[in-house]
């Protein structure tokens, strides 16, 4: 085997490894976009790939659409990275189909102990997020004020509306929803939660395209009227792609500072979204705050909540260094 074969046969191992972590990084990112409180976003941040991804769904344009007409694939391939957006979008849709019955499990059965890992790793991001922002003046500190500030605001309104399966309403919650994919910090899966139908999108209408889905009880009617819901819920995701995009584009561009500035306020208010140790006794009372309780670490399930804290720390610091060595 001469030194061009060798050659070529490294560089499709490489291609190959980078497509598999690729993937990967999509299933830490799709996993994070069905968690309330927990922005997608602000993981492809630390993984280092935010800004990729936001430039590629930006040439979702006319030139596009001009390509595929004209049957140009290798510069359709080219024009929006085909194989990176293909591996993270595989990632997302493993996460879907495997974790969203894993995690729904979790929080049914161990729902303290889920909200104290994510709390780690929404702690620690503070900190990587931050890291975006070159410089910090007072500029930068009054902004980081009004992103906490509006992320404290949020969380004081109480998600008490009701579910709502009028399509078009969904398709608002899909333009809603991917702000959480575009903006790093922001929950898309909380606003939707605000709007009342997070079960309905992200327990009901997602497991169809769960494989075992097709060996349940479900009859044509409740099929078509999820899979109506999904894909009216995704429409309206390509839509607010389209929608923001270039916008959320601009503002890194022209305002990076003060953007990732707001960015890191807006993730540290989000804290007590996911606050591990919540006050059930008190579900029904008029104010948010009540339902918020602190450790009295008279129990050993207070260490253990410590300990799930760290672990999502740990986790976050993990990805990280294997995004940056990748």
């Amino acid at each position: 085997m001469d030194i061009q074969h060798i050659s070529i046969l490294k560089t499709k191992q490489h291609n190959l490894k980078q497509f598999i972590f690729n993937i990967l990084q999509g299933i830490v990112i799709g996993i994070a976009n069905i968690i309330p409180g927990v922005s997608g976003s602000t993981l492809a941040v630390i993984l280092g790939i935010y800004e990729k991804i936001l430039n590629i769904v930006t040439k979702f344009d006319i030139k596009l659409i001009q390509l595929i007409c004209q049957f140009k694939w290798p510069q359709v391939e080219k024009h929006i990275s085909f194989k990176f957006l293909l591996s993270i979008t595989i990632g997302i849709i493993i996460s879907f189909i495997f974790m969203s019955n894993l995690i729904r499990y979790l929080f049914e059965n161990y729902e303290t102990y889920t909200w104290a890992y994510f709390f780690g790793i929404i702690f620690i991001s503070i900190w990587y997020v931050s890291k975006y922002t070159n410089k910090w003046s007072k500029i930068e500190y009054l902004f980081l004020l009004i992103g906490f500030c509006i992320s404290m605001a949020i969380f004081f309104i109480n998600p008490d509306v009701e579910e709502n399966k009028n399509l078009i309403f969904v398709f608002i919650c899909g333009v809603v929803g991917v702000l959480g994919m575009l903006v790093p910090g922001l929950s898309g899966s909380y606003l939707i939660l605000l709007m009342g139908n997070y079960q309905l999108i992200f327990s009901e209408a997602l497991q169809i395209i769960d494989p075992n889905y097709y060996f349940k009880s479900a009859g044509p009617e409740e099929f078509k009227l999820y899979l109506n819901i999904f894909l009216v819920f995704f429409a309206g995701h390509i839509f607010g792609i389209v929608l923001f995009s270039r916008f959320i584009k601009w503002l890194l561009q022209q305002y990076r500072a003060t953007t990732f500035a707001t960015l890191t306020g807006f993730i540290a208010g989000s804290l007590i979204w996911i606050w591990p140790w919540k006050n059930h006794a008190q579900e029904f009372t008029n104010s948010r705050l009540d339902l918020i309780s602190l450790p009295s670490f008279t129990q050993i399930t207070d260490v253990y909540i410590i300990c799930m804290i760290f672990l999502g720390t740990g986790t976050i610091i993990i990805i990280e260094y294997l995004g940056k060595k990748y």
